[in-house]
């Protein structure tokens, strides 16, 4: 009896070592490279302008016009969006302006406000992981973008 219920055991051992070692098991996940980026992108309508880094579409959602940068990260483990939301003038925000836009990425994560100190502009930003990306997921993910932006406004309205 002993050596039956071991086989059974050994066997899917083993089959279980195979299959994890063959190269790429691990990697059944589709991962986006900027070439298949910028075809989703272009399959979902959005005619994509290739930056540096990325590309930037135009995305026009509930009378809103956004332009938004959408980007793979160099190892390709993430995919990133940011949205420029204008030129900050440091003097005229007041520091309840400040910490209402830190207390607000607690509540809209995994977007968030980010302000570049060198350009004096503040950003909201969102990363994702970049597996089993579908063209569905990817607009969702855009819409959702784009309705943080909207819900947040009062919070950054003191942009130029």
């Amino acid at each position: 009896m002993r050596n039956i219920l071991a086989t059974p055991r050994i066997a899917a051992a083993l089959a279980f070592a195979l299959f994890a070692g063959l190269p790429g098991a691990a990697l059944a996940q589709t991962v986006l490279d900027n070439t298949g980026l910028q075809q989703m992108l272009d399959g979902l309508g959005y005619e994509p302008k290739e930056l540096s880094n990325g590309y930037l579409i135009t995305v026009q959602n509930e009378g809103w016009t956004m332009y938004i940068q959408v980007v793979i990260s160099s190892d390709h483990t993430k995919l990133g969006m940011n949205a420029n939301l204008g030129q900050v003038d440091e003097s005229t925000v007041t520091a309840d302006q400040w910490k209402g836009l830190l207390a607000a990425n607690n509540t809209i994560d995994p977007e968030g406000f980010v302000y570049d100190a060198d350009t004096k502009k503040l950003y909201m930003h969102l990363s994702l992981d970049n597996r089993d990306m579908t063209p569905q997921t990817l607009r969702g993910q855009i819409d959702n973008f784009m309705s943080q932006i909207r819900s947040t406004e009062s919070l950054w309205s003191f942009t130029k």
